[in-house]
C-alpha cells in the first residue's frame, strides 16, 4: 500500500507541474520576449530583426519556434547577412524535471546566410565578429570559466536543416560560390561515443563574374555514421559515401565512399582512416571541367580509380596501401605530404604494365608525298609551332619532392621498356633524375639536371645505351620495311638545352652521341657490290654475272654525332665491309625532313693480294690495279625524306665524285702507261726554258710567281 500511495503521490506532483507550465504558456505571450532578445543582440552591434512571432511548444518537449528572423550589422542593418524562414528549438520535458537538459529537436527551415567581401577585401561578418569579441575580458572569462566547470552533456533527438542557402562573393575577383538546396539531417545525436546518422544533400555552384568563364554545377549527397566521443575529444566517420554530380559543359559523376578516425582533436590532432575512389571516367570529369582532352585510344582514361590508408596529424598525412586504377593498369605504394609547411612530398609507386602511347595526343594524319614535299621547302612553318609553355617553371621551382616510380613494363613512342625505374629529387627549383630501363636485350640509364630558378630552365643530360637490339629498335618505329639493320649497338651521349617552350627547348639543344657495335648487318643494300659496280664502270667493263647477298655485313662500327639547331650531323662513322673500310658523313633535318649521307670507302690490302690482282672479298670482285687500293674514294650518296627512307632507292653514284674519279683514274692510267717518257719530255722542257729566262731553276721561280699572282687575282 505504501509503493502504491508513493507512485499515487508522485503522479499527482508531475500531472501538476505539467498543468502548471501549460497554464503559465497559455497565460504568458513568448512575444513578450523579443525587445528583450533584440535589445541584447544590440548590445552586441547585431540587428536582429524578428518578423514574425515567438510561440510555445507544448508536450512531449518544451520550446520555442521563431519565424521570420533576419541579422545584420547594426550600423548597416539593411544589409542582411543571414535570414531565417523558421526556426524551432525543444527540450525534453521529463529529463528537464530530474535537471537533464535534453534537446529533441532542432530545426531551421529556409535559412539564407550571404557572406561577400568588398574592394578592400573585408567581409561583411567581420565587424559583427569584432563587435563581439570586444565583450570585456572579465565576461568573456567568466563565462569560459563557467563552461569549463560544467561536462557538456549533449542529446539531441533530431537535427534538421532545410530548403537553406549559403553564398559567398569576392567583390575584388568576382569570384561567386553559393550553396543552394542544403538539406541536412541527423537523428540521435549524442557525445557519449554512440553512433548517429547523417544526411545531408547540397548543390554548390561556381562562377566568375568578371570573366567570361562557364558555371560549374555540383550536385552532392552525403551519407555516414558519426560517433563523437565525450567532451568531443574524438571523431568517427564510418560508411560515409559522397556522391557528386558535376555539371559544366558536360556531366561526370563522382563517388567516393570513405571512413576516418579522429583522436585527441582539441591537442595534437591525429586521424587515420580508408579512402575509395570508385572507378570513373576521368576523361569525361575533365571535360566537364571545361579541359577537352583527346588520347590516341578513345578508351584511355575512362576507368580511373583510387583506394588507399589515410594516416595524419597536423603537420602530415600519408597515402598507405595505395592502389591506382588506370584503365588496365594497376599501381601500388605510398603517397605522401610528410610537412606540410616545407610542403615536402614522396611518392613511392610501382605499376604492372602501361601504354603511354594511349594517353598521348592522337598522331596527325598523313599527308601525300606532295604535301609532304612542299611542307619541307617552307622551314618556316615547322619552326611556327610548338611555342606553347612545356614547363611550369613556378611549379617547378616550389617543388620539394622525392618520388621513385617503377613500372614492370611500359610502352612509348611505340618502344617496349622493361623494368622501368624513374628517381626524381627535386628541391630549391632544382631537380635532379636518374631513369634506367632495359630495351630490347639492353639497357639504358639517363641521368639529368633541370635548373629552373632562372626565366629559362637550363637542362643538361648524360646517357648510357649497352648492347640494344637495332633491329627491334627499328622495327618498334617502323622502319624495317626500308631498312634492316641488325646487331648489337652501345652509345653514350650528353646534352644541354635551355627554355620554356617545345620551341625554344628544340632550338637550344645541343647534343654529342657516340656509339660503336659489332657484326651487324645492314639491307637491303650491298655496298661490296656497289664499290665493283663503280669499279667496272670507271674500267668500261661490264658487270660480270654474279650473285650478291642483298645486305652487307657491317663489322667493327663505331662513329660520332652532333645534334645543334634541329640538324643531326654525322661527323663520322666507320666500320669494315670485308676488305672494305666504310665511312660516313652528313646529316638529317629536322627542319625540311630531310637526310643526305656520304660513303666514303676504301679498299685494303692484305698479304694475298699481288700489284695486279686485289679482290674486295673471297666472294666478291677482282680489281686489277692498285690505283683502287688504300685510296679513300666518295662515290655513294644516300639521300631522300627520312621518313620515307629506304636505301635501296636513296643510295646511289654520286656523278660529281664521279666525274672527277674518271679524269683522276685516266690520268693515273697514262702515267701509268707513260710515265717515263712523260717524266723525260717534262724535263727537256724545263731546261730549255731554264736557258731562256737565263739560268738554271729560273723556270720554276717563274712559276710560283705565276701561282701567286693568279691566287691574287682570285682573291680579290
Amino acid at each position: 500500500m505504501a509503493v502504491k500511495s508513493v507512485l499515487k503521490i508522485t503522479a499527482y506532483s508531475v500531472a501538476f507541474v505539467i498543468s502548471l507550465i501549460i497554464i503559465l504558456a497559455l497565460l504568458v505571450d513568448a512575444n513578450m520576449f523579443k525587445p528583450r532578445i533584440q535589445a541584447l543582440a544590440e548590445q552586441q552591434g547585431i540587428a536582429l530583426n524578428m518578423r514574425g512571432d515567438l510561440s510555445w511548444a507544448f508536450w512531449p518537449a518544451i520550446g520555442l519556434a521563431v519565424n521570420d528572423v533576419s541579422v545584420a550589422d547594426s550600423n548597416a542593418p539593411q544589409k542582411i547577412i543571414a535570414d531565417v524562414k523558421k526556426a524551432s528549438f525543444l527540450i525534453a520535458f521529463v529529463p528537464l524535471l530530474q535537471g537533464d537538459f535534453q534537446i529533441k529537436h532542432v530545426s531551421v527551415d529556409g535559412a539564407v546566410i550571404d557572406l561577400d567581401v568588398d574592394e578592400q577585401g573585408v567581409g561583411n561578418w567581420e565587424k559583427l565578429i569584432k563587435k563581439s569579441s570586444e565583450q570585456p575580458t572579465d565576461a568573456r572569462a567568466e563565462n569560459s570559466a563557467d563552461a569549463n566547470s560544467k561536462d557538456l552533456k549533449l542529446a539531441i533527438e533530431k537535427i534538421s536543416l532545410k530548403n537553406s542557402r549559403l553564398s559567398y562573393a569576392n567583390l575584388a575577383n568576382g569570384q561567386k560560390i553559393a550553396l543552394n538546396n542544403i538539406n541536412l539531417g541527423m537523428k540521435d545525436v549524442n557525445v557519449k561515443g554512440a553512433p548517429f546518422e547523417l544526411d545531408a544533400a547540397w548543390e554548390t555552384e561556381f562562377s566568375q563574374t568578371k570573366t567570361k568563364a562557364e558555371a560549374l554545377l555540383i550536385k552532392s549527397k552525403f551519407h555516414s555514421n558519426l560517433i563523437v566521443g565525450e567532451g568531443f575529444q574524438s571523431l568517427a566517420l564510418d560508411k560515409g559515401e559522397l556522391q557528386l554530380s558535376i555539371h559544366a559543359k558536360e556531366t561526370a559523376n563522382l563517388k567516393i565512399t570513405a571512413s576516418l578516425h579522429v583522436d585527441d582533436l582539441k591537442n595534437n590532432l591525429h586521424y587515420q582512416g580508408k579512402i575509395v575512389v570508385a572507378p570513373l571516367n576521368a576523361k569525361q570529369l575533365l571535360v566537364a571541367f571545361g579541359i577537352p582532352y583527346t588520347t590516341a585510344n578513345a578508351k584511355a582514361l575512362t576507368e580511373v580509380g583510387f583506394a588507399g590508408d589515410i594516416d595524419g596529424d597536423k603537420k602530415r598525412i600519408t597515402f598507405k596501401g595505395v592502389n591506382i586504377q588506370v584503365d588496365k593498369t594497376r599501381i601500388n605504394g605510398t603517397l605522401a605530404v610528410t610537412d606540410f609547411t616545407s610542403k615536402a612530398i614522396t611518392v613511392d609507386l610501382h605499376g604492372d604494365t602501361i601504354n603511354l602511347d594511349d594517353y598521348l595526343a592522337p598522331a596527325a594524319p598523313e599527308v601525300a608525298t606532295e604535301q609532304q614535299q612542299s611542307v619541307a621547302s617552307a622551314p618556316a612553318v615547322a619552326a611556327a609551332t610548338g611555342d606553347e609553355p612545356l614547363l611550369p617553371l613556378p611549379l617547378l621551382r616550389s617543388l620539394n619532392m622525392q618520388a621513385k616510380m617503377a613500372f614492370d613494363s611500359l610502352l612509348l613512342s611505340q618502344m617496349q621498356l622493361e623494368k622501368l625505374l624513374a628517381d626524381v629529387d627535386a628541391r630549391q627549383g632544382i631537380s635532379q633524375q636518374n631513369i634506367n630501363f632495359n630495351l630490347y636485350g639492353g639497357s639504358i640509364h639517363v641521368k639529368s639536371r633541370l635548373d629552373a630558378r632562372g626565366e629559362k630552365a637550363q637542362i643538361g643530360f648524360e646517357a648510357i645505351v649497352k648492347t640494344i637490339d637495332i633491329a627491334e629498335v627499328l622495327k618498334a618505329k617502323k622502319f624495317d620495311k626500308s631498312i634492316n639493320l641488325t646487331g648489337k649497338l652501345d652509345a653514350n651521349a650528353t646534352g644541354q638545352t635551355n627554355g620554356v617552350t617545345t620551341n625554344q627547348l628544340v632550338d637550344s639543344l645541343t647534343a654529342r652521341l657516340n656509339f660503336s657495335g659489332d657484326k651487324m648487318r645492314l639491307a637491303p643494300l650491298n655496298i661490296e657490290q656497289q664499290f665493283c659496280k663503280l669499279v667496272n664502270l670507271v674500267n668500261q667493263q661490264p658487270d660480270p654475272q654474279e650473285t650478291w647477298n642483298a645486305y652487307t655485313e657491317l663489322q667493327k662500327v663505331s662513329g660520332k654525332v652532333d645534334v645543334a639547331k634541329r640538324v643531326i650531323t654525322v661527323e663520322s662513322v666507320n666500320a669494315n665491309v670485308e676488305k672494305l673500310m666504310l665511312g660516313t658523313t652528313g646529316n638529317l633535318n629536322l627542319v625540311n625532313g630531310t637526310y643526305d649521307f656520304l660513303l666514303p670507302l676504301k679498299l685494303n690490302r692484305d698479304a694475298n693480294d699481288t700489284p695486279t690482282s686485289i679482290v674486295t672479298s673471297t666472294h666478291g670482285c677482282k680489281v686489277n690495279s692498285n690505283y683502287w687500293v688504300e685510296r679513300s674514294m666518295t662515290l655513294l650518296r644516300c639521300k631522300g625524306a627520312y621518313a620515307q627512307m629506304n636505301p635501296a632507292k636513296d643510295c646511289r653514284p654520286d656523278k660529281d665524285q664521279l666525274n672527277l674519279l674518271v679524269k683522276d683514274f685516266a690520268a693515273y692510267k697514262l702515267k701509268e702507261k707513260h710515265g717515263e717518257k712523260i717524266e723525260a719530255k717534262k724535263s727537256e722542257l724545263i731546261k730549255k726554258l731554264d736557258e731562256k729566262l737565263g739560268g738554271e731553276g729560273k723556270a720554276e721561280k717563274t712559276k710560283d710567281v705565276l701561282k701567286n699572282l693568279f691566287k691574287k687575282k682570285n682573291d680579290n
